[in-house]
């Protein structure tokens, strides 16, 4: 968990909470509460410990074998009960029905022309693969726990500004029926308005669904109860540090050494090339070292004791190509992990340069959008102004409404679509 909780520590640290608020839901909690049960990474975590019971399994014919054996035979005739060395009339042999015999034996492979090795260096290969996946998902997850989170506070932000405009319509709804029951309003404007109010009203409808649906997908995904997951519950955030990105090609040299999808690749690539070492090496002999210790004797007893020892060499001549088939498979293996690996490598280049794009433009969205909300304020307050002195019409009051609403919602989604896109950025670069 050291690797996430660093990675979460320096998204929050990029995202820092606007307001000091304990019993709000912050982005930290709600990536801890993911990262700890969410099915995707605790998956990942199986597979990696998978892994690594394999290296124990790889490592072991690297050390000799002992093992115990026990039988005990009943034969339809009596059968000899020790073996014989040798014959003499003094000592004959001994005969009996039942036999009963114990064995401990020691065995070790002396030289396999590399198989035991190569299939260890495989199978760590694959351990180191299984962990960097972990990292890919787990760094997947917190940008998608990063996104759900933003968005939440997103659709906040926008039916917090279609609040504003419908209080806004609905005071210039009490206006204009005012003044109509004045005699200085006509029909039609009434009606207007009303139906710009109803279809606000029918937007923020809109927008409270979308908000309803992000907050339980955010709060299955942090598994946290809903209630904490309300946009109400979470706290803001805000860019600690907007500085330019850094340049494109520090970016990309940093996502080829730490970016856990392509490290996976690379880990990949490396199983299969010991793998195929592995297969390899069974065109060669083997040459085993065993010895034993057997006693044998009768069910009633007289156990007699001897000890073994012998040298061996193990080689199929012939084995249906089998032997062959499995170089072939091996190393077509390995051919397709390689390309795999290249091609995360042309992709990675291209997310790069996609994240660093998005970032920019998010950039310059908020600055454009930021002067462009103080600008429509000044014009509806003007278009206000104008309307109640009679020298404005009410088309161009509530078209200054519409504008400043879209706009105040656009900024919104711009800020946080900057983080996200700082978060996507660190993702991709590990």
């Amino acid at each position: 968990m050291i690797a996430p909780l660093l990675l979460a520590a320096a998204l929050v640290a990029a995202a820092t909470p606007a307001a000091q608020d304990t019993s709000r839901l912050t982005l930290a909690e709600a990536l801890r509460g993911a990262l700890e049960r969410y099915p995707t990474v605790t998956a990942a975590r199986a597979s990696r410990d998978l892994a690594a019971a394999a290296v124990g399994e790889a490592r072991a014919p690297l050390l000799p074998r002992l093992s115990l054996d026990a039988s005990l035979t009943r034969f339809q005739e009596p059968s000899i009960v020790h073996p014989l060395h040798g014959f003499s009339i003094a000592s004959p042999p001994e005969f009996d029905r039942t036999l009963a015999q114990g064995a401990a034996t020691l065995s070790y492979t002396l030289w396999d022309f590399g198989g035991r090795t190569s299939r260890l260096r495989a199978a760590r290969a694959a351990e180191h693969a299984a962990d960097a996946a972990v990292g890919a998902t787990e760094a997947t997850l917190i940008a998608r726990v990063s996104g759900a989170f933003l968005r939440v506070l997103t659709l906040r932000g926008v039916l917090a500004a279609q609040d504003q405009q419908i209080a806004a319509l609905d005071a210039e709804t009490d206006r204009v029926h005012q003044l109509l029951q004045a005699g200085r309003a006509a029909r039609v404007d009434v009606l207007r308005i009303e139906a710009e109010a109803s279809r606000a009203r029918a937007d923020r409808e809109g927008t409270a669904a979308g908000l309803d649906v992000s907050e339980r997908d955010l709060a299955q995904l942090a598994n946290v109860p809903v209630e904490r997951a309300r946009a109400g519950g979470l706290t803001p955030l805000r860019l600690r540090d907007s500085a330019a990105a850094p340049a494109r090609e520090a970016l990309i040299e940093r996502a080829r050494d730490a970016n856990p999808d392509l490290q996976q690749a690379r880990r990949s690539a490396e199983a299969g090339r010991a793998q195929l070492a592995a297969v390899r090496a069974t065109r060669f002999p083997e040459l085993r070292l065993q010895g034993s210790y057997v006693d044998r004797g009768k069910a009633s007893g007289d156990f007699r004791g001897e000890w073994q020892a012998g040298l061996g060499i193990s080689y199929p001549l012939f084995t249906g190509g089998q032997r062959e088939g499995q170089i072939r498979r091996a190393d077509a293996d390995l051919r397709v992990r390689t390309e795999q690996r290249r091609q995360v490598e042309m992709a990675l280049e291209q997310s790069v340069d996609r994240a660093l794009a998005t970032l920019r433009e998010a950039h310059a969205r908020v600055a454009a959008l930021t002067t462009a909300v103080a600008r429509f304020d000044e014009v509806v307050r003007i278009r206000r102004l104008s309307l109640q002195t009679g020298s404005g019409t009410q088309t161009d009051y509530l078209g200054a409404e519409t504008d400043l609403l879209r706009t105040r919602a656009s900024l919104v989604e711009a800020r946080h679509g900057e983080i996200a896109a700082r978060v996507e950025l660190a993702r991709v670069t590990g």
